[in-house]
């Protein structure tokens, strides 16, 4: 894990964010060059995947079918709208090519239970929301009504109307806000592979990717759900947190952890964090982590 540093802080107005980079020399850049993973939105773009209920809907799973011929990385946190409510992935998984799986899905629409048409894509969840799926793994959490008390919290603090209490009408709601915080902003440097977002001297949370390429499919949406959380920190008190340190926690643990399975989820927790990774093939894909 030494290849991986941060860099400077790039400032988005009030959200800092420290680029993570990958030096030269062997990285996961080669180690995964062979795999072309493709995101949500690209497959459901190209009409190459299909979401869909269960023939029982059940409001805690979805049915992915990847008729494609790559694998497809699903980011924990991203919401699927349409169809009988709105959903967001509980855990990142990496479905492979011309398969279909389940899929575990947390509500962030309490109020609708009502088909109004199928899934299409949507937003990334905010941090906190992401922090609470990381959390639901390491311990044991009403993860639904959590989810659901934070939904409902966010649409008072951003001063948000919905008659079903969507997470997805709080993006809508704030579009020009957030729109602010990204005008101007193309990409980070070209061998960035993931960054931590901090606001008003908190760290926000961390996403780290295999390699840039991946990384560089999530780049905006990511940006944008870090965004949604730093709104709520623009009077609050400035200042940098450590941020170096958070991410040293990250990797002392990721070298210390033995991963034995070739796909999986894999909670992690180490000192100050809570998260977990996404290997295939006994690589990483993605990590995710959060304030303990």
């Amino acid at each position: 894990m030494k290849q991986y540093h941060l860099s400077e802080p790039f400032f988005l107005r009030n959200l800092v964010t420290f680029p993570i980079h990958v030096g030269d020399g062997p990285s996961h850049e080669n180690n995964m060059s062979q795999f072309n993973f493709l995101t949500l939105d690209e497959v459901l773009r190209q009409g190459q995947a299909d979401v869909r209920e269960l023939d029982i809907p059940d409001m805690t799973e979805i049915v992915f079918d990847n008729r494609g011929n790559e694998p497809v990385v699903l980011l924990n946190g991203e919401e699927i709208t349409g169809s009988l409510q709105n959903r967001i992935i509980a855990r990142s998984h990496v479905v492979a090519a011309r398969s279909t799986t389940s899929i575990p899905v947390v509500c962030v629409e309490e109020g609708r239970w009502d088909e109004i048409g199928g899934f299409q894509t949507g937003y990334c969840s905010y941090p906190r929301i992401r922090s609470i799926l990381a959390q639901s793994l390491h311990k044991k959490i009403d993860t639904q009504k959590t989810v659901w008390d934070e939904i409902s919290r966010k649409l008072t603090a951003t001063k948000t109307l919905s008659k079903t209490s969507s997470m997805h009408e709080i993006y809508d709601n704030l579009h020009e806000e957030l729109e602010r915080y990204v005008e101007g902003f193309g990409s980070f440097n070209h061998n960035t592979v993931g960054f931590i977002g901090c606001a008003g001297n908190q760290i926000l949370g961390c996403d780290l990717f295999s390699n840039a390429t991946i990384y560089q499919k999530f780049e905006h949406k990511l940006i944008r759900s870090y965004a949604l959380d730093a709104v709520e920190y623009q009077r609050a008190k400035k200042g940098l947190p450590d941020a170096e340190q958070f991410f040293t926690h990250i990797l002392s643990t990721m070298e210390s952890k033995k991963f034995k399975k070739s796909s999986k989820t894999i909670p992690m927790k180490g000192d100050g964090f809570i998260g977990h990774t996404l290997m295939y093939r006994n690589r990483l894909v993605h990590l995710s982590a959060f304030p303990a």
